[in-house]
């Protein structure tokens, strides 16, 4: 089964400013213009004052996608195709050793309104093993091709992401245990 390459909550991180009375003594050292110091407490103060300083994205994994055990197949490629929808894909031309495979599910929420990105892609940490064909349902619609923007937040309740993928080893890949690795990443934008 593939290990999740965690990326979980992510923050706006904003810059931290010197106090004014620090400043002033800056301007006394480096000639840096108090005007400019006051604008940037000015900025900052009104930063911890409005209603959201930050955003933040939290994904809560479900379940990881997860392929069943194979023989690998002696003189092609093994192929197994686990889709979106927890079920063997077309593709798969393996001997299954067992039925224990799913999808990949997570709960992605945010405290904001803005659009979000999805991107979902493989590390390649296997030698001569792939995931391919990637897909992700999320809102009813299913998506091919990373990152895809402009993607409806999905609120501070939200919304369930399911992944599917084909994994292939080539005919050339050492029989044994794979981890074929991902990255499911949501940011706002």
């Amino acid at each position: 089964m593939p290990k999740f390459i965690f990326l979980g909550k992510f923050t706006f991180q904003s810059l931290s400013f010197l106090p004014l009375k620090q400043c002033a003594n800056i301007q006394d050292h480096c000639k840096v213009d108090l005007k400019v110091c006051m604008v940037l407490a000015a900025l900052f103060l009104s930063t911890l004052t409005s209603n959201h300083a930050f955003g933040a994205i939290t994904i809560t994994e479900i379940q990881p996608l997860k392929y069943p055990a194979t023989i690998k197949n002696m003189n092609k490629s093994t192929v197994v195709v686990v889709n979106w929808k927890g079920k063997l894909g077309g593709g798969t031309n393996a001997s299954l050793l067992d039925s224990d495979y799913s999808q990949g599910k997570y709960l992605v929420s945010s405290d904001t309104n803005q659009p979000i990105t999805v991107d979902f892609f493989q590390l390649a940490n296997e030698a001569k093993v792939n995931l391919k064909t990637l897909r992700v349902r999320y809102k009813n619609k299913t998506y091919k091709s990373f990152p895809t923007i402009e993607l409806d937040n999905p609120g501070i309740d939200g919304q369930i992401i399911s992944i599917g993928a084909k994994v292939a080893a080539g005919k050339n890949a050492t029989a044994g245990e794979k981890f074929p690795r991902y990255v499911l990443r949501v940011t706002e934008q």
